[in-house]
């Protein structure tokens, strides 16, 4: 299948950040064969005019818990250790596989509506959502998480029992080894971690520095914070990607560009459960990795790149005082090429680019809040919103096109199934 994409405002996120304001992208099967000027000599089967519209990379969204889509409104009003530990787990343990089977096609429609190609899971179930992503034809990451509940001795042999079942030949599902944070794990299962990474030669996601009351306790029973602790036991000599990262100190920082660490910021999430503002203007400074996560729609509420790009650029405004700071750009290079590079996809997507993936995605500019039409890449940052999405492709195939889901179950049939879910699970933990 051969598609053209012309008359279209392409932003590439390359290296030099090259826009083309009359531009084509040319698709051959599951890879981008052309960007740039308009051009002829492409026999296309399918030419789509885009008018004007924007043309760029798919949002990768490097930190989320797909199967919580279910929970979504039900803790709210409530900080992050009263979240956690007295609303969210109690609902959880009702969770059974189909259930998150359905959530996470509910998270991937939600997910191609508002233009995100590519995810990073983080949950206990692997089976259930590494299907729907095989159902859905959407590109992500799994992990498997080591399980804090086990003794040492039976750790790593449950970690290589549950890889070893899941299917590895989809070429757009990758996988990570997980810890839930330093809390869940004691010293010799954060150790089994790095082992499993650098054995089955994976990268390693965690929660870390997310709360206060995290690096208080690690600080008093380690004497040092968070990051410093991981670093000692050897976590960051290979490749990781942390989720949150807000309170850290410089020589924190320092660590994670010592060892080339990822940084996830969820800031939506961090701002409704009262956690902190992660440093990103600090990170920036640094030369540290950035990407954007949405976390769950437990904390968040949506699954909403748009709206982490405006956050994280506003948030740093405030808190330095300084409205120059986190630009446009800055956020959207963090919404599509950061996130490639967190989920270690950086030489196949993230970017609009001959050879890379057809993860692609369509804006429309047409209604009232682009108007006028003075500087798009300012308002694809602060006036575009999630409905603004009138196409999402990933490896060439459409899985959202104005208001038809091509994800591989009936939109209805999975807002039913996840009604009947939630409604099961309240009734079991006597909830509301």
């Amino acid at each position: 299948m051969k598609t053209r994409f012309y008359n279209a405002y392409i932003i590439t996120c390359d290296d030099d950040f090259t826009i083309y304001p009359n531009g084509e992208v040319w698709v051959e099967d599951d890879k981008i064969v052309y960007v740039g000027e308009k051009k002829e000599g492409f026999m296309a089967d399918k030419k789509i005019n885009c008018f004007g519209d924007i043309i760029m990379p798919g949002f990768v969204n490097s930190h989320t818990h797909l199967p919580m889509q279910l929970f979504r409104g039900l803790a709210e009003k409530t900080s992050f250790n009263n979240w956690w530990y007295d609303q969210i787990r109690p609902l959880e343990e009702h969770l059974k596989p189909e259930d998150s089977f359905w959530a996470t096609m509910l998270s991937i429609a939600e997910l191609v509506r508002g233009g995100t190609t590519c995810v990073l899971n983080n949950y206990f179930h692997q089976k259930a959502p590494l299907y729907a992503f095989e159902v859905a034809n959407m590109r992500g990451a799994i992990h498997i998480d080591v399980r804090y509940k086990l003794n040492k001795e039976a750790r790593r042999h449950d970690w290589e029992n549950r890889f070893a079942e899941l299917d590895k030949k989809n070429p757009l599902i990758t996988f990570f080894v997980s810890s839930h944070s330093i809390i869940s794990l004691d010293e010799t299962g954060l150790i089994d971690c790095t082992y499993l990474a650098k054995k089955y030669d994976l990268p390693q996601t965690i929660h870390l520095c997310e709360t206060l009351d995290e690096v208080g306790k690690c600080e008093k029973e380690t004497g040092k914070t968070p990051v410093k602790y991981l670093e000692e036991l050897g976590f960051f000599d290979y490749k990781a990607t942390i989720a949150h990262g807000i309170h850290v100190d410089k020589e924190d920082m320092d660590i994670f560009k010592k060892h080339d660490v990822n940084v996830s910021i969820n800031m939506s999430s961090n701002l409704k459960l009262a956690s902190g503002i992660a440093p990103i203007y600090s990170y920036m400074q640094k030369g540290i990795s950035l990407s954007l996560g949405t976390d769950s729609v437990a904390s968040n509420n949506r699954l909403d790149m748009f709206k982490e790009m405006f956050l994280a650029s506003t948030s740093q405004k405030v808190l330095l005082m300084d409205a120059k700071v986190v630009e446009p750009k800055d956020v959207i290079l963090m919404a599509t090429r950061g996130g490639a590079k967190a989920l270690y996809l950086d030489d196949k997507i993230g970017q609009l680019k001959k050879g890379y993936q057809a993860d692609i995605i369509r804006i429309s500019i047409s209604d009232p809040h682009w108007h006028p039409h003075t500087d798009l890449i300012s308002h694809l940052v602060y006036s575009a919103m999630y409905s603004d999405v009138v196409m999402t492709m990933v490896a060439g195939k459409v899985l959202y096109e104005n208001g038809t889901y091509y994800i591989g179950r009936p939109i209805e049939k999975i807002y039913d199934e996840c009604d009947k879910a939630i409604k099961e699970i309240l009734k079991k933990a006597n909830k509301k």
